[in-house]
């Protein structure tokens, strides 16, 4: 699995790795901190999962997950944020998942780490996107 994070925040992402780094099955990561990063990493890097901060530079609040949508079309974008207010705005607008950053860091990677085959039980926690 390829894996684009997307947050402006070095202490985030590097929490993120710690969390992911060395397991088999994620193939390749890559960090976008600004809306413009996003746009080159959305064409050359090809992400298989998406896991966003819609806190970026250049964005007003989902209007990065709009954005993340338009570039990296039907690509799972995660949600993580301390604004809470975005939960049900986010997972309308087709986010897979919502994470609270504060409480639900652990989820998130349990997540990602599910997607990849390493653990099968059910994430705790997370709101996710109603099936169709």
């Amino acid at each position: 699995m390829k894996l684009l994070i997307v947050d402006e925040s070095s202490a985030v992402y590097r929490r993120l790795l710690g969390m992911l780094g060395g397991v088999e099955g994620l193939t390749a990561l890559a960090i976008a901190r600004s809306l413009d990063e996003l746009d080159w990493k959305c064409r050359e890097f090809r992400a298989d999962v998406v896991v966003l901060d819609p806190r970026l530079p250049g964005a007003n609040g989902l209007s990065a997950l709009h954005h993340v949508m338009r570039q990296c079309h039907e690509i799972p974008v995660y949600v993580y944020s301390n604004e809470t207010d975005f939960k049900e705005r986010a997972l309308a607008l087709g986010a897979e998942a919502f994470f609270d950053k504060s409480m639900e860091f652990e989820s998130l990677a349990a997540c990602l780490l599910a997607r990849i085959g390493v653990h099968e039980s059910p994430v705790p926690y997370a709101a996710h996107r109603p099936s169709s």
